[in-house]
């Protein structure tokens, strides 16, 4: 069997080959990683999906924090590192596709069963119109209650969430990942709240 890359060894590698792919200088960090991870896990039964898993720094802390494997479903685009997740861990289920579309790739019987969705791709860079696509699909495969985590480098919501008719607020920041990271997390308006707007 073919050595498994380092981590670091293959970010790099990637974003060398693609550096507008990889939205970030270097792998999250574990003070980020905590911080997801902390706003994630309430409970072994949760459900996880991570869209733009890279290398699985985050997925490891989730896992650390009491997330069985076999409740995440890691979405990635590169081939490469779909490869190196599935090795890395094996009981989780890995999707190579496109992250901003994750109702399409998830499997039928999971739609509105998930409790958490960690978006780690780069939604403030998308027009409205895809941002709203992208959270309207995000929404549609959570469970009542269930949350939308964006993390960025952006000293603003990385997501108009009034124009999206959503709820939105800033969970927290990290000054140790670099560049400075902030999190993010948005949940579905109420019902009430989407009429009002209509």
């Amino acid at each position: 069997m073919a050595k498994m890359p380092t981590e670091l060894s293959l970010f790099l590698r990637r974003w060398v080959a693609h550096p507008l792919r990889v939205g970030a200088v270097l792998p999250s960090s574990p003070s980020l990683c905590r911080m997801v991870a902390r706003n994630t896990v309430r409970g072994p039964e949760d459900r996880v999906m991570e869209l733009g898993a890279g290398t699985g720094t985050v997925t490891d802390h989730l896992i650390a924090a009491g997330l069985p494997e076999e409740r995440l479903v890691l979405v990635e685009l590169d081939a490469d590192y779909v490869t190196y997740l599935r090795r890395r861990f094996p009981k989780a289920t890995v999707i190579e596709g496109d992250a901003s579309r994750p109702r399409a790739l998830l499997d039928a019987e999971l739609v509105g069963k998930l409790d958490t969705v960690i978006s780690g791709i780069p939604a403030l860079q998308f027009p409205l119109a895809k941002q709203r696509a992208y959270m309207d699909e995000c929404f549609s495969i959570l469970r009542e209650g269930g949350q939308v985590l964006q993390y960025t480098y952006s000293l603003k919501s990385p997501l108009p969430y009034e124009k999206l008719q959503m709820t939105g607020r800033r969970l927290g920041l990290t000054l140790a990942n670099v560049p400075p990271a902030h999190l993010w997390c948005y949940l579905r308006p109420a019902a009430g709240l989407a009429a009002a707007a209509e």
